[in-house]
Protein backbone atom coordinates (compact mmCIF):
# COMPACT_ATOMS: atom_id res chain seq x y z
CA UNK A 1 0.00 0.00 0.00
CA UNK A 2 1.44 3.54 -0.99
CA UNK A 3 2.41 5.62 1.96
CA UNK A 4 1.95 9.42 2.31
CA UNK A 5 5.15 11.18 1.32
CA UNK A 6 6.90 13.68 2.94
CA UNK A 7 7.80 17.19 0.50
CA UNK A 8 8.60 20.80 0.91
CA UNK A 9 7.21 23.60 -1.42
CA UNK A 10 9.83 26.33 -2.14
CA UNK A 11 8.47 29.52 -3.52
CA UNK A 12 11.50 30.81 -5.18
CA UNK A 13 10.38 34.75 -5.32
CA UNK A 14 9.58 34.26 -1.81
CA UNK A 15 11.13 36.00 1.73
CA UNK A 16 13.69 33.57 3.24
CA UNK A 17 11.41 33.38 6.56
CA UNK A 18 7.99 32.25 4.17
CA UNK A 19 10.16 30.55 1.10
CA UNK A 20 9.31 26.98 2.58
CA UNK A 21 6.17 25.31 3.03
CA UNK A 22 5.82 21.90 4.92
CA UNK A 23 3.90 19.49 3.08
CA UNK A 24 2.57 15.88 2.41
CA UNK A 25 1.51 14.12 -0.26
CA UNK A 26 -1.64 11.82 0.13
CA UNK A 27 -1.98 8.51 -1.53
CA UNK A 28 -4.12 8.46 -4.88
CA UNK A 29 -6.86 11.05 -5.99
CA UNK A 30 -8.55 11.83 -2.65
CA UNK A 31 -8.47 15.35 -1.12
CA UNK A 32 -5.05 16.45 -0.37
CA UNK A 33 -2.43 18.44 -1.90
CA UNK A 34 -2.99 20.68 -4.57
CA UNK A 35 -1.91 23.93 -6.23
CA UNK A 36 -4.67 26.43 -7.16
CA UNK A 37 -4.69 29.20 -10.17
CA UNK A 38 -2.13 31.52 -8.71
CA UNK A 39 0.57 28.92 -7.63
CA UNK A 40 -0.45 28.67 -3.66
CA UNK A 41 -0.82 25.60 -1.70
CA UNK A 42 -4.30 24.03 -0.74
CA UNK A 43 -5.48 21.51 1.83
CA UNK A 44 -8.45 19.49 1.09
CA UNK A 45 -9.79 22.03 -1.07
CA UNK A 46 -11.50 22.18 -4.23
CA UNK A 47 -11.36 26.16 -4.89
CA UNK A 48 -9.62 27.11 -7.74
CA UNK A 49 -7.51 23.69 -8.27
CA UNK A 50 -4.87 24.01 -11.27
CA UNK A 51 -3.21 20.81 -10.31
CA UNK A 52 -3.07 18.10 -7.59
CA UNK A 53 0.19 16.48 -5.98
CA UNK A 54 -0.34 12.90 -5.14
CA UNK A 55 1.53 9.29 -4.32
CA UNK A 56 0.77 6.49 -6.91
CA UNK A 57 0.62 3.20 -6.45
CA UNK A 58 4.30 2.58 -7.40
CA UNK A 59 5.28 5.50 -4.67
CA UNK A 60 6.48 8.29 -6.98
CA UNK A 61 5.23 11.61 -6.62
CA UNK A 62 2.66 12.82 -9.32
CA UNK A 63 1.49 15.92 -10.65
CA UNK A 64 -2.23 15.46 -11.89
CA UNK A 65 -4.17 18.54 -14.29
CA UNK A 66 -7.50 17.92 -13.62
CA UNK A 67 -8.91 19.99 -15.89
CA UNK A 68 -7.55 22.76 -18.80
CA UNK A 69 -7.77 26.06 -16.74
CA UNK A 70 -4.75 27.22 -16.27
CA UNK A 71 -1.51 26.15 -17.73
CA UNK A 72 1.38 24.16 -15.48
CA UNK A 73 4.64 24.07 -16.15
CA UNK A 74 7.25 21.51 -15.23
CA UNK A 75 11.12 21.89 -15.46
CA UNK A 76 13.86 19.94 -14.74
CA UNK A 77 17.92 20.58 -16.33
CA UNK A 78 16.93 22.73 -18.96
CA UNK A 79 13.91 20.34 -20.12
CA UNK A 80 9.93 21.72 -19.23
CA UNK A 81 6.74 20.14 -20.08
CA UNK A 82 3.19 21.74 -20.36
CA UNK A 83 1.20 19.53 -18.13
CA UNK A 84 -1.64 17.87 -20.02
CA UNK A 85 -5.05 17.22 -18.55
CA UNK A 86 -5.78 13.93 -17.21
CA UNK A 87 -2.33 12.40 -17.43
CA UNK A 88 -0.19 11.86 -14.47
CA UNK A 89 2.89 13.31 -14.82
CA UNK A 90 5.87 12.16 -12.54
CA UNK A 91 7.92 14.66 -10.32
CA UNK A 92 11.13 14.33 -8.40
CA UNK A 93 13.31 16.33 -5.80
CA UNK A 94 14.16 19.42 -7.23
CA UNK A 95 11.71 19.75 -10.26
CA UNK A 96 10.44 22.72 -10.85
CA UNK A 97 6.84 23.73 -11.53
CA UNK A 98 5.44 27.25 -13.07
CA UNK A 99 1.80 28.07 -12.44
CA UNK A 100 1.12 31.90 -13.47
CA UNK A 101 3.62 34.26 -11.88
CA UNK A 102 4.72 31.62 -9.31
CA UNK A 103 7.82 29.22 -9.59
CA UNK A 104 7.61 26.53 -7.00
CA UNK A 105 10.61 24.37 -6.64
CA UNK A 106 10.00 20.38 -5.08
CA UNK A 107 12.24 18.97 -2.56
CA UNK A 108 11.00 15.47 -1.85
CA UNK A 109 12.22 13.78 1.65
CA UNK A 110 10.44 10.37 1.87
CA UNK A 111 7.51 8.62 4.15
CA UNK A 112 5.57 11.18 6.30
CA UNK A 113 5.56 10.59 9.91
CA UNK A 114 2.36 11.82 9.75
CA UNK A 115 -0.20 13.48 7.70
CA UNK A 116 -1.12 17.06 8.59
CA UNK A 117 -1.90 20.15 6.46
CA UNK A 118 0.87 22.28 5.35
CA UNK A 119 2.92 24.82 7.57
CA UNK A 120 5.55 27.06 7.29
CA UNK A 121 8.95 25.70 7.62
CA UNK A 122 10.47 27.25 10.76
CA UNK A 123 13.38 29.97 11.19
CA UNK A 124 16.76 27.95 11.36
CA UNK A 125 17.02 29.50 14.82
CA UNK A 126 14.16 27.54 16.19
CA UNK A 127 14.84 23.62 17.66
CA UNK A 128 13.36 21.54 14.39
CA UNK A 129 11.76 18.26 14.41
CA UNK A 130 12.41 15.16 12.79
CA UNK A 131 10.48 16.49 9.19
CA UNK A 132 11.79 20.05 9.59
CA UNK A 133 15.69 19.07 10.07
CA UNK A 134 14.96 16.56 6.93
CA UNK A 135 13.60 19.70 5.03
CA UNK A 136 16.41 21.77 6.15
CA UNK A 137 19.15 19.26 5.18
CA UNK A 138 17.35 18.86 1.74
CA UNK A 139 17.10 22.20 1.02
CA UNK A 140 21.12 22.53 1.99
CA UNK A 141 21.41 19.86 -0.44
CA UNK A 142 19.49 21.17 -3.22
CA UNK A 143 21.55 24.78 -2.70
CA UNK A 144 25.16 22.77 -3.29
CA UNK A 145 23.84 20.77 -6.53
CA UNK A 146 22.70 24.42 -8.35
CA UNK A 147 26.08 25.50 -7.40
CA UNK A 148 27.41 23.18 -9.85
CA UNK A 149 28.63 20.02 -7.69
CA UNK A 150 26.08 17.83 -9.96
CA UNK A 151 26.36 19.29 -13.59
CA UNK A 152 27.85 16.42 -14.54
CA UNK A 153 24.65 14.30 -14.61
CA UNK A 154 22.49 13.34 -17.15
CA UNK A 155 18.63 14.52 -15.26
CA UNK A 156 16.24 11.63 -16.47
CA UNK A 157 13.39 12.55 -18.90
CA UNK A 158 10.12 13.72 -17.64
CA UNK A 159 7.93 10.88 -17.06
CA UNK A 160 3.32 11.78 -18.39
CA UNK A 161 2.11 8.22 -17.19
CA UNK A 162 -0.19 6.89 -20.11
CA UNK A 163 -1.91 4.04 -18.09
CA UNK A 164 -0.92 4.55 -14.19
CA UNK A 165 -1.57 1.77 -11.38
CA UNK A 166 -4.32 2.71 -9.43
CA UNK A 167 -3.46 3.24 -5.94
CA UNK A 168 -5.02 0.36 -3.60
CA UNK A 169 -5.89 3.10 -0.25
CA UNK A 170 -6.78 0.64 2.25
CA UNK A 171 -9.27 2.46 4.38
CA UNK A 172 -10.01 1.03 7.89
CA UNK A 173 -14.12 0.60 9.28
CA UNK A 174 -13.43 2.94 11.47
CA UNK A 175 -10.22 5.23 10.57
CA UNK A 176 -9.30 8.39 12.70
CA UNK A 177 -11.10 11.25 10.50
CA UNK A 178 -14.32 9.13 10.95
CA UNK A 179 -13.48 9.50 14.91
CA UNK A 180 -12.44 12.66 15.12
CA UNK A 181 -14.64 14.73 12.59
CA UNK A 182 -18.53 14.90 12.75
CA UNK A 183 -20.71 16.11 15.77
CA UNK A 184 -19.07 16.28 19.13
CA UNK A 185 -21.16 16.47 22.55
CA UNK A 186 -19.61 19.84 24.63
CA UNK A 187 -20.69 21.17 27.59
CA UNK A 188 -19.54 24.11 29.06
CA UNK A 189 -20.30 25.45 33.31
CA UNK A 190 -21.85 28.83 33.49
CA UNK A 191 -22.54 31.30 36.23
CA UNK A 192 -25.56 32.98 36.68
CA UNK A 193 -25.84 35.11 39.70
CA UNK A 194 -24.97 32.70 42.78
CA UNK A 195 -26.26 30.04 40.85
CA UNK A 196 -23.78 27.84 38.71
CA UNK A 197 -25.34 26.13 35.68
CA UNK A 198 -24.75 23.56 32.84
CA UNK A 199 -25.25 24.87 29.09
CA UNK A 200 -24.37 21.69 26.32
CA UNK A 201 -24.87 21.77 22.73
CA UNK A 202 -23.42 20.03 19.68
CA UNK A 203 -19.83 20.99 18.53
CA UNK A 204 -19.66 20.20 14.98
CA UNK A 205 -16.16 19.61 13.37
CA UNK A 206 -14.91 19.46 10.23
CA UNK A 207 -12.20 19.67 7.72
CA UNK A 208 -10.81 23.34 8.61
CA UNK A 209 -14.53 24.75 10.58
CA UNK A 210 -15.98 24.35 14.08
CA UNK A 211 -19.53 25.66 14.75
CA UNK A 212 -21.37 24.79 17.64
CA UNK A 213 -25.11 24.87 19.11
CA UNK A 214 -26.42 25.44 22.26
CA UNK A 215 -29.49 23.76 23.87
CA UNK A 216 -30.56 26.98 25.36
CA UNK A 217 -30.22 30.50 25.66
CA UNK A 218 -27.20 31.54 27.10
CA UNK A 219 -27.70 33.94 30.21
CA UNK A 220 -24.73 33.77 32.48
CA UNK A 221 -21.57 34.26 32.33
CA UNK A 222 -18.87 31.29 31.05
CA UNK A 223 -16.77 29.96 33.63
CA UNK A 224 -12.56 30.66 33.00
CA UNK A 225 -10.95 28.23 30.62
CA UNK A 226 -12.53 25.49 28.84
CA UNK A 227 -14.87 26.11 25.89
CA UNK A 228 -16.40 29.27 26.65
CA UNK A 229 -14.83 30.87 23.84
CA UNK A 230 -17.71 29.22 21.59
CA UNK A 231 -20.51 31.28 23.28
CA UNK A 232 -19.00 34.49 21.74
CA UNK A 233 -17.58 32.73 18.78
CA UNK A 234 -19.80 30.00 17.88
CA UNK A 235 -18.26 29.15 14.16
CA UNK A 236 -14.80 29.58 13.07
CA UNK A 237 -11.66 27.46 11.32
CA UNK A 238 -10.22 24.19 13.13
CA UNK A 239 -7.08 22.75 12.61
CA UNK A 240 -5.82 19.11 13.44
CA UNK A 241 -2.48 18.45 14.07
CA UNK A 242 -1.83 14.48 14.32
CA UNK A 243 1.11 13.19 16.44
CA UNK A 244 3.93 11.32 15.07
CA UNK A 245 3.01 8.08 13.78
CA UNK A 246 -0.93 8.81 13.36
CA UNK A 247 -2.34 9.62 10.66
CA UNK A 248 -6.24 10.59 9.07
CA UNK A 249 -6.73 7.26 7.79
CA UNK A 250 -4.97 5.00 10.14
CA UNK A 251 -6.96 2.45 12.34
CA UNK A 252 -9.17 3.53 15.86
CA UNK A 253 -8.50 -0.27 16.70
CA UNK A 254 -4.93 0.48 17.25
CA UNK A 255 -4.98 3.07 20.17
CA UNK A 256 -5.53 2.07 23.68
CA UNK A 257 -7.64 4.50 26.11
CA UNK A 258 -5.30 7.71 26.71
CA UNK A 259 -3.58 7.93 23.67
CA UNK A 260 -3.45 11.08 22.18
CA UNK A 261 -4.09 11.27 18.56
CA UNK A 262 -3.35 15.22 17.49
CA UNK A 263 -3.70 18.97 18.58
CA UNK A 264 -6.99 20.98 17.85
CA UNK A 265 -6.28 24.17 17.28
CA UNK A 266 -9.64 26.86 17.35
CA UNK A 267 -9.48 30.21 15.97
CA UNK A 268 -11.13 33.07 14.50
CA UNK A 269 -10.07 35.55 12.20
CA UNK A 270 -6.48 34.66 13.00
CA UNK A 271 -7.02 34.74 16.96
CA UNK A 272 -6.22 31.27 18.77
CA UNK A 273 -9.29 30.93 21.21
CA UNK A 274 -8.39 27.48 22.21
CA UNK A 275 -5.69 24.43 22.15
CA UNK A 276 -7.00 20.93 22.91
CA UNK A 277 -5.74 17.13 22.85
CA UNK A 278 -7.85 14.77 20.83
CA UNK A 279 -6.90 11.94 23.14
CA UNK A 280 -9.10 8.03 23.15
CA UNK A 281 -11.60 7.64 25.40
CA UNK A 282 -12.44 4.50 27.42
CA UNK A 283 -15.59 3.37 25.42
CA UNK A 284 -13.38 4.19 22.07
CA UNK A 285 -14.83 7.57 21.64
CA UNK A 286 -12.23 10.87 21.37
CA UNK A 287 -12.16 13.28 24.09
CA UNK A 288 -10.53 16.93 23.92
CA UNK A 289 -8.03 17.58 26.71
CA UNK A 290 -6.44 20.55 28.03
CA UNK A 291 -4.21 19.93 30.90
CA UNK A 292 -4.50 23.67 31.80
CA UNK A 293 -7.68 23.64 32.69
CA UNK A 294 -8.44 20.52 34.89
CA UNK A 295 -11.26 21.72 36.98
CA UNK A 296 -14.42 19.67 35.64
CA UNK A 297 -16.15 23.29 34.17
CA UNK A 298 -16.24 21.60 30.63
CA UNK A 299 -16.08 18.66 28.66
CA UNK A 300 -16.21 17.76 24.82
CA UNK A 301 -16.37 14.15 23.91
CA UNK A 302 -17.40 12.25 20.57
CA UNK A 303 -18.56 8.51 21.29
CA UNK A 304 -17.49 5.71 19.45
CA UNK A 305 -20.77 4.85 17.50
CA UNK A 306 -19.89 0.94 17.85
CA UNK A 307 -20.77 1.71 21.50
CA UNK A 308 -23.97 3.56 20.88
Amino acid sequence: MSKPLAICIEDMDAQAETRYLRCVAVPGRQPGLRLDEAGCVLWKSDDGVSCELWVSADDRLILYRPEDVTRVTLRRAGRSLDAPCGKPVVVIDQDQIDVGARSLRVHVHGDAPAVAAPSPLPARSRPLGRLARTVATAAVIGAVAAAGGCTDIDPPIIQVIEDPPEPEIEIPDRPVTDAILGEWTAAQACDVGDERIWITGTLTVEWNSYSFTHSREITGTAAPGGLGFLFDTPSGEVAIEYEDEVWDYADMEYFAPGDTLATCVFSANSTVLGKFLIKVNDDGGVYLYNPSSEDGLWSATRANPEQE
